[in-house]
């Protein structure tokens, strides 16, 4: 089974079904919080990291990806999992995860100089700190391709970034380095 299909048919299901579980008061946060650390054990046995920068077909170093949960944002699997498949798409991935600060992840653009910014926001307070950054990345940099991901992403107030509902489709929105 691709890796894309595992984690949008198996993964996502079984985690929505946590979160259903858990905002009906069947289990506890810290249960959520236990599964999502298995998973994430289960997502690095699956696919561990391979400690070298991959390579375009030409030879050149790989293309980069900043990869993070905005500010606020505590939930990031999704992100992890659309990390895995932009790696493996053949971008080198910097992945900074959870709760990033606005000047932080901005300032990450600055030092990365990423050829693609991936934003992910699950959580509704979070969407205004996507907007903020979107609007902010397009502005100073209106050529960085933006992918947004996470219940939150499909604010109508985001406008720049390409919206990810699928990540079975995600390879498809991603330029092949």
């Amino acid at each position: 089974m691709p890796l894309a299909v595992l984690y949008r048919r198996v993964i996502g299901p079984a985690m929505h079904e946590l979160g259903r579980l858990w905002q009906e008061g069947a289990i506890t946060i810290a249960d959520e919080h236990l599964a999502t650390a298995l998973t994430h054990r289960v997502l690095a046995a699956i696919r561990p990291l391979e400690f070298f920068e991959p390579k375009q077909d030409s030879g050149a170093p790989a293309l980069c990806a900043l990869m993070a949960a905005v500010q606020g944002e505590q939930h990031a699997l999704g992100l992890r999992m659309a990390a895995d498949l932009i790696e493996d798409r053949g971008y080198r991935v910097a992945y900074l995860g959870a709760d990033v600060p606005n000047h932080a992840l901005l300032q990450a653009v600055r030092t990365f100089s990423p050829d693609l910014l991936g934003l992910s926001a699950t959580m509704p307070e979070s969407a205004r700190h996507l907007e903020e950054v979107v609007a902010e990345v397009g502005r100073e940099w209106p050529r960085l391709p933006v992918i947004v991901g996470g219940q939150s992403s499909g604010s109508p107030r985001i406008d720049g970034g390409t919206m990810v509902e699928n990540l079975e489709l995600l390879t498809e929105l991603v330029p092949v380095p």
